[in-house]
């Protein structure tokens, strides 16, 4: 590619780069939240449980999101030659 092209961006990619960084804080802000505050007669154990089920539902998300972003626009991308 010659370095005068202007890349394209695809669409949608600013948007859920955006989401990401919102939804990644977002659970790490609940889960320091919840466990500091609303989960004082929980074990240590259970604490960290909370913890990482926050981490799977953020997984999750990010992880569907990107999946179907992906799939739309990955194999259009590849085609247009932008390897």
């Amino acid at each position: 590619m010659n370095h005068d092209e202007k890349r394209e961006m695809p669409p949608g990619l600013g948007l859920r780069v955006a989401v990401s960084i919102v939804v990644l804080f977002g659970g790490v802000i609940f889960a320091i939240i919840y466990v500091a505050f609303f989960a004082l007669s929980f074990s240590l154990f259970q604490k960290i449980a909370v913890i990482l089920v926050v981490l799977l539902a953020v997984i999750a998300i990010l992880g569907a999101m990107w999946a179907a972003w992906g799939i739309k626009f990955g194999k259009e991308w590849q085609e247009k030659g932008h390897e």
